[in-house]
């Protein structure tokens, strides 16, 4: 190789390496693409569902969000549902034989496997892979669950036409004829998280509960056309549900990994005395402001009005109706893992000894 061309190419090799993140296009998962043609009964995995004597089938409960566990707030009234579903179920659309689903397993869009967990047993994801894909607003992640086989691994660079593994139905409580693809779609809430959880965890901060997602059918049909994701302008069209204030005890983590989310002046001169939270009903986090007012624990400020108790549209963070709305010991639970930084946030206990 001549030297001029050794330095173009070096020259081109240290654009890539610093060319900063750019939007992505996501594309669907698997082979089945009915969500943007035959209609969404082809699309999605139903439930098997009793309410009122009546049994059904409804692919809706396959969906993002509150869509499972109907009821009736008051007799005659509209149905509701109590049940997040935080993800997709995909159909498969081919099967061998014997029924087994063979659909393959793609990335959404180009990122790196962070997470692959081969042993159904752990989660009641069964089998499940995670991967990230960076966006100049920071890391988006992927989370890819009751795979039948997992043929991908961590640290791997992925793009669209890999294979992160089959579409099964390993998990909990899935059997051969609802075999499905369940995809998620979030941010990841705290990089602490194995240090902060107290429970069984095999899949550190990887473990389901620690991201938070918001609608994958949102992001497919938003990139339909090829169109890049704006995590940024999504975001703006989310509803706000509820605000909690929150203590000012340094930067938060996910502020630190999403700044776009921070609503206030950069100015450390300015630093709030205390942070609202804004949230959707199902709990992603969509905007942080700095404010004035004095807290010394997470507390509810605000709350939509919904014709039920809060604890059944806010997937049981918030309880009591809108006007007297409080966290849940849930809610604060999710609100603490947020704040939480160690030794900092919550406070140590204070030393009794003497």
């Amino acid at each position: 190789m001549t030297l001029p061309r050794l330095i173009t190419t070096l020259a081109l090799l240290c654009c890539t390496a610093w060319a900063a993140p750019q939007d992505l296009v996501f594309r669907l998962p698997t082979a089945n693409k009915a969500l943007f043609t035959t209609g969404k009964d082809d699309y999605y995995v139903y439930v098997d569902r009793t309410f009122e004597g009546v049994k059904s089938r409804p692919w809706q409960a396959g969906t993002y969000g509150m869509v499972r566990n109907p009821f009736r707030p008051s007799p005659g009234g509209a149905v509701m549902y109590s049940r997040f579903h935080e993800g997709i179920d995909v159909k498969p659309i081919y099967r061998d034989a014997n029924g087994e689903p063979q659909d393959e397993v793609h990335p959404v869009a180009p990122g790196r496997v962070v997470h692959a967990s081969s042993n159904p047993r752990h989660s009641n994801y069964g089998r499940y892979v995670v991967v990230a894909h960076q966006v100049p607003e920071g890391t988006i992640y992927s989370l890819y669950a009751h795979l039948a086989s997992v043929t991908c691994s961590v640290g791997q660079h992925v793009g669209t036409g890999n294979v992160l593994g089959r579409l099964g139905y390993s998990g909990v409580g899935l059997n051969k004829t609802r075999a499905h693809l369940h995809l998620e779609i979030g941010l990841m809430i705290n990089s602490r998280f194995a240090d902060f959880y107290m429970g069984e965890n095999k899949h550190g901060h990887y473990n389901g509960m620690n991201l938070a997602g918001f609608n994958p059918t949102d992001v497919l049909m938003a990139c339909k056309n090829g169109t890049p994701f704006s995590l940024k302008r999504y975001f703006s069209t989310l509803k706000e549900h509820y605000r909690v204030a929150v203590p000012c005890v340094g930067t938060m983590d996910i502020l630190r990994r999403h700044p776009f989310l921070y609503k206030g002046s950069r100015d450390e001169c300015s630093r709030p005395r205390s942070l609202e939270i804004a949230f959707t009903a199902e709990g992603v986090p969509i905007g942080i402001y700095p404010a004035d007012r004095e807290v010394s624990q997470p507390c509810i400020i605000s709350c939509s009005p919904m014709p039920t108790l809060q604890q059944n549209c806010t997937v049981n963070r918030v309880k009591n109706d809108s006007k007297r709305a409080a966290l849940t010991r849930s809610g604060l639970g999710y609100i603490t893992q947020f704040l939480w930084q160690e030794g900092i946030y919550p406070p140590p206990a204070p030393d009794t000894e003497s």
